[in-house]
C-alpha cells in the first residue's frame, strides 16, 4: 500500500462507514428471498418440512430484532447466535450440523444482494490519504461477518486505500458504542479522528459521544444535528473532513 503523503490531514485519522455511505445496500428483497429459500432446501434435507410461511417469519423476525438491538445498544449478535435463535423460533432442535449448514447462507445472502459502489467514493478516498490522512473502515457487520465484507471490498476495489478496516464482528461491540472509534483511533487521540457515516444513531451520535468529530452523508436531507457538516455527495467528502479538522 501507497503510505499517506504528509498534508493538512497529517495526524488525523478519518473514519468511514461502509453500508449505505461508500456502497449501496442492493437489493436487500433478493438477498431475503434468497437466504429464505436456501434456508427451506437446507432444512428440507434435514428432515424439518416447515411451511413456507414459517420460515419466512421466523428469519425476517429475527433479522430486525438483531438489527434493532444492535442500532440501539451497539450490541453484537454473533451470526451462529443468530442463526441458532432463528431455528429456536421455528421451534427446531439446535442440531450442530444444521447450524453449520444453515451459516453458510445466512452469512453469504448479502452477495445477492449485489450491492454497488456509490459515486465518487474512490475519489474522495484517495483524495483524503493524499491529504495525509490516516483512513480506516468502520463498519458495523451483523448477518454479514467480516470475512465476507471483505470480499465485497476486494470486489469494489476498497481494499487497498484503507490503512485498517475495523469490523463490529471482530471487535465483539458496534457502533455506536465508543470501543469502535476506539478501535479506528488505534492510539490517536479521539479528538483527532473524523467518522463519516450515513446514519444519525451509530455513525453520527456515535462518534460524537466517543470525543469525535462526525460528517453526516445525507443525501436525502435528514436534519441534521447542529455543528455537524453534512454532505450530499461523495465528492463533497475532502472537503468537509478538511473544514471539520480546521
Amino acid at each position: 500500500m501507497t503510505p499517506a503523503a504528509t498534508g493538512p490531514l497529517d495526524s488525523w485519522v478519518v473514519s468511514v462507514d461502509l453500508w449505505g455511505t461508500l456502497i449501496t445496500y442492493g437489493d436487500r428483497d433478493a438477498e431475503a428471498a434468497w437466504r429464505i429459500r436456501e434456508f427451506e432446501t437446507v432444512l428440507t434435507e434435514f428432515g424439518h418440512d416447515l411451511p413456507a410461511d414459517q420460515v419466512r417469519e421466523a428469519i425476517l423476525a429475527v433479522r430486525a430484532d438483531t438489527q434493532q438491538r444492535q442500532r440501539e445498544t451497539g450490541e453484537q449478535p454473533p451470526v451462529r447466535g443468530q442463526v441458532e435463535q432463528m431455528l429456536t423460533v421455528m421451534g427446531l432442535p439446535l442440531d450442530t450440523r444444521l447450524v453449520d449448514t444453515l451459516l453458510v447462507p445466512h452469512t453469504h445472502a448479502v452477495l445477492r444482494a449485489c450491492p454497488d459502489l456509490i459515486p465518487g467514493a474512490h475519489s474522495a478516498l484517495w483524495a483524503l490519504r493524499q491529504a495525509g490522512a490516516r483512513l480506516v473502515l468502520t463498519s458495523n457487520t451483523l448477518a454479514t461477518p467480516a470475512s465476507v465484507s471483505r470480499l465485497i471490498l476486494d470486489d469494489h476495489d476498497l481494499t487497498t486505500v484503507f490503512d485498517e478496516t475495523v469490523f463490529s464482528s471482530d471487535v465483539g461491540v458496534a457502533k455506536p458504542c465508543r470501543e469502535m472509534f476506539a478501535a479506528a483511533a488505534a492510539g490517536t487521540a479521539l479528538d483527532r479522528v473524523v467518522h463519516v457515516g450515513n446514519s444519525l444513531t451509530t455513525d453520527i451520535h456515535g462518534a460524537l459521544d466517543a470525543g469525535c468529530r462526525a460528517v453526516l452523508f445525507n443525501p436525502r436531507g435528514k436534519p441534521c444535528p447542529a455543528g455537524v457538516r453534512a454532505i450530499t455527495s461523495l465528492d463533497q467528502m475532502p472537503d468537509a473532513v478538511l473544514a471539520t479538522c480546521a
